[in-house]
């Protein structure tokens, strides 16, 4: 990950250069969208949309079966391998991340067009080296950023129709909500509440939202559960809990590999854990027409709770050539779970040794 991952341009700025753009604008996010994701994808489409600018948005599956019947989900084709991207696009718009890896299928487009891309993002790091960024890692949730962004661009426009309006709203709420553990994790500041509540006051359903999103989930995620229950390591003295998920669980239990999302808060309720990590194996398929094995990947998922001596897990996240937030970080490994666990065990355990010196 690059260290000079900083704004090199301001919203209104940006907002000003979308306006004047004279092509497609393409926007896209990471691979496996969250409600973040999701929801600064969707809500800056439409307001590109509404000043008449021709948007591709994509994006990178899997996508959840809340998100995909979603408000706004229509707003973005999922990408395929014989998907058509606008190739003299003006703009490639990436949201919520600034990191190659989690582009997934989209990083080879976004490699060719790097001198007309720009970046929203509110991550400590990322090495997709755009032309431009926006960066506020100060900022809950992109959703916040974007928010400000479609103020930008919409100021002096004919007002937006009222079903879209709703709509967009929506999709920003769910992402600021989604972000912050409905409102529980530290990253809240008084801009998020102040956003959250100039939404409430446009009409969104906070309690509606908030079913069709966290109280939507398959029986079979309750089984993955109780396997990272059964494999879960404690760590550090105490101090710390692993979770431990291989691609025989997925198939025992007939889960999705999305179904892993907040298995992590979990742990979490346990009062003398301060750090937190699931791992997750999976097997990549190999091209269509290539004759290679599956190939395994292990995805590092790392939390770490609030306090004067908090572990910074973006700082953790970077041995495993990852990033993200300083409470909340990921990375990913090329190899099986069993070849990257004793360097895991290893860097979790050192980086609660200190607490108990």
């Amino acid at each position: 990950m690059t260290q000079d991952y900083a704004s090199n341009i301001e919203l209104p700025e940006v907002a000003q250069r979308l306006r004047d753009a004279d092509g497609p604008i393409v926007v896209l996010t990471h691979q496996k969208p969250d409600g973040d994701a999701f929801g600064s994808v969707v809500a800056l489409t439409l307001a590109l949309r509404h000043l008449s600018k021709h948007v591709a948005a994509v994006f990178a599956p899997p996508v959840t079966d809340a998100l995909a019947r979603f408000p706004g989900a229509d707003a973005a084709v999922l990408h395929r391998a014989d998907l058509p991207l606008p190739e003299k696009s003006a703009y490639v718009v990436i949201v919520d991340t600034g990191a190659k890896s989690q582009l997934g299928p989209l990083a080879p487009f976004v490699e060719q067009h790097l001198d007309r891309t720009l970046i929203i993002d509110h991550h400590l790091s990322g090495d997709v080296a755009a032309a431009w960024r926006y960066i506020d890692a100060d900022a809950a949730a992109c959703c916040e950023i974007v928010a400000t962004l479609v103020d930008c661009l919409l100021a002096g426009a004919p007002p937006i129709e009222l079903a879209t309006q709703r709509t967009l709203n929506e999709a920003l709420f769910l992402g600021v909500a989604s972000d912050t553990g409905w409102f529980r994790f530290s990253n809240v500041r008084p801009q998020t509440h102040e956003l959250a509540a100039r939404l409430l006051a446009a009409g969104v359903d906070h309690a509606d939202i908030y079913r069709r999103t966290e109280q939507t989930e398959r029986l079979e995620k309750l089984k993955l559960l109780t396997r990272a229950l059964d494999n879960l390591e404690v760590r550090a003295g105490g101090r710390a809990a692993l979770m431990l998920l291989r691609q025989s669980d997925f198939e025992d239990t007939g889960a999705y590999e999305h179904e892993t999302e907040r298995l992590i808060d979990v742990p979490q309720q346990v009062a003398a854990f301060e750090l937190f990590c699931v791992a997750t194996e999976k097997m990549l398929d190999a091209p269509s027409g290539n004759r290679m094995k599956p190939r395994p990947q292990t995805k590092l998922s790392f939390r770490s709770k609030p306090g004067p001596q908090a572990v910074n897990v973006a700082e953790l996240a970077s041995q495993f050539n990852g990033g993200g937030h300083a409470r909340a970080a990921g990375a990913t490994f090329d190899g099986p779970l069993d070849a990257v666990l004793p360097r895991l065990r290893e860097a979790m355990d050192a980086a609660v040794a200190p607490r108990g010196a």
